[in-house]
């Protein structure tokens, strides 16, 4: 029998963490069915649970990659329940998620949705805690090596949505929140800075948190001193609060929800 080859590049995102051997486990039910195969590890530090950073993740990260990579993404609290796993296709990328909202932010239009369901791709004794092993590995596996996705099971239109926080816009003001904090302790909002241009271009631009004015929009930390706090666009295109050479998180106690204000003088 002539033997598959890998097509494609798997892209691995979980909150499983590199302590334990989650992670390692999950590469080895990839490696045993496909040596060959590409895997980068977008990451696994999201944090416990936390749908929506994942969902930002994604969000923030699939226009760089190749077009034909699969996304493997166990962020997974409903582990061993009725919830379905979801495999879907845009007009770039594919997917193998829970269907808990993480795929709810992907910007590319989805041409195909399906209910993994052929227990012939997964594993013979599914564990009911871990479905990355039992089932998102091994179905990754398949797919990659060129498996035909109709075989997955019934397609689907339904799926759960997490909503994308959108800011407050009107003629003078906009009202963004903090949706994400880096490892370095920036803190990530849902405004658009791109988004801004042209609107009110001829007056100032002041950006409030706790009712401070922390503006103007810096166009990168050097601008400032070491240790000032700024206003500035993240590389993920979003307003961004830091501290040059610190953690805005940590000098301030901020957290995800606080309220971003943008008012124009």
């Amino acid at each position: 029998m002539k033997k598959e080859k890998a097509s494609g590049l798997i892209v691995l995102l979980t909150d499983f963490g590199l302590k334990d051997p989650y992670v390692g486990i999950l590469k080895g039910v990839i490696a045993s069915k496909v040596p060959e195969v590409k895997i980068i590890d977008l990451s696994h530090d999201i944090s416990p649970q936390n749908v929506a950073q994942a969902a930002f993740f994604l969000r923030a990260s699939t226009p760089y990659f190749p077009p034909g990579a699969l996304f493997v993404c166990v962020i997974d609290p409903g582990v061993g329940s009725q919830r379905n796993i979801l495999w879907v296709k845009t007009n770039k990328h594919q997917f193998l998620a829970p269907d808990n909202g993480v795929l709810s932010w992907i910007e590319d239009p989805i041409l195909e949705s399906r209910i993994v369901a052929n227990r012939r791709w997964m594993n013979s004794d599914i564990s009911n805690t871990f479905h990355g092993r039992d089932i998102f590995a091994p179905v990754a596996a398949e797919l990659i090596k060129g498996k035909p996705a109709r075989l997955l099971g019934p397609k689907t239109l339904r799926k759960v949505i997490c909503p994308w926080p959108k800011p407050l816009l009107n003629s003078d003001r906009i009202l963004g929140e903090i949706i994400f904090i880096d490892h370095f302790g920036n803190c990530i909002s849902n405004i658009e800075p791109s988004k801004l241009r042209g609107l009110n271009s001829k007056r100032e631009l002041r950006i409030f948190f706790r009712g401070k004015n922390w503006g103007p929009l810096r166009r990168h930390y050097a601008e400032v001193l070491k240790n000032q706090p700024l206003c500035l666009t993240s590389s993920f295109g979003f307003l961004e609060l830091a501290v040059r050479e610190g953690s805005f998180f940590a000098r301030f106690k901020a957290q995800i929800g606080e309220k971003i204000e943008c008012l124009w003088n």
